[in-house]
């Protein structure tokens, strides 16, 4: 299973020039790829073929790949915040 990571395709704006350095990029592609794991872990929490097992791992996973999601989009928000304020 492969996933395109182009933001186009992922309703992901495009960065404005505040924010258009390779460390914002490489956080918002991160950011990215943790939303596409989150949705295949959760299409596979609510599928019946697996055992309870598989199910724990897999909600555990869901739960650390949530946490990465919320801390990437802080510091990304947190950039734009410093970045707004340096332009300003």
């Amino acid at each position: 299973m492969g996933f395109d990571l182009d933001r186009s395709e992922a309703g992901e704006p495009e960065p404005t020039s505040a924010d258009n350095s390779v460390f914002s990029q490489a956080l918002s592609r991160n950011l990215l790829a943790e939303r596409f794991a989150i949705d295949a872990y959760r299409q596979i929490a609510a599928g019946q073929n697996y055992d309870k097992a598989t199910l724990r791992l897999v909600k555990v996973a869901l739960a650390v790949e949530e946490e990465h999601a919320e801390i990437l989009s802080a510091i990304i928000e947190n950039l734009r915040n410093l970045n707004g304020a340096l332009a300003g």
